[in-house]
């Protein structure tokens, strides 16, 4: 008999465990109202409004053109031309002590 007592006294603690867990977690998550928008940040706000001058200000006023005048390097004269400003720039980085 008092085993049978201890058996239904424990089933009822579990029963009462769990209603009371039950009660203090939410089933359901609150949702947000549909009209309810997420915060903008201030600094992307103004960032957009920045964009957005300056692409208005590009349409009015294009960027110029090169001058067709202008003689034009073909890519090869490019290429040598830039490798000897980087060698003028090693060497002149291996003429500097070592301090």
């Amino acid at each position: 008999m008092r085993r049978l007592i201890g058996w239904t006294a424990g089933i009822v603690g579990i029963a009462a465990l769990a209603r009371l867990l039950a009660r203090r977690r939410p089933r359901h998550a609150p949702s947000p109202p549909a009209s309810a928008q997420p915060p903008v940040d201030d600094h992307a706000e103004a960032l957009r409004r920045k964009l957005d001058e300056t692409r208005a200000a590009e349409e009015r006023e294009p960027t110029a053109a090169p001058e067709p005048d202008a003689p034009k390097e073909s890519l090869e004269e490019r290429r040598a031309r830039v490798h000897a400003k980087a060698q003028e720039a090693i060497e002149a980085m291996h003429e500097e002590p070592l301090a």
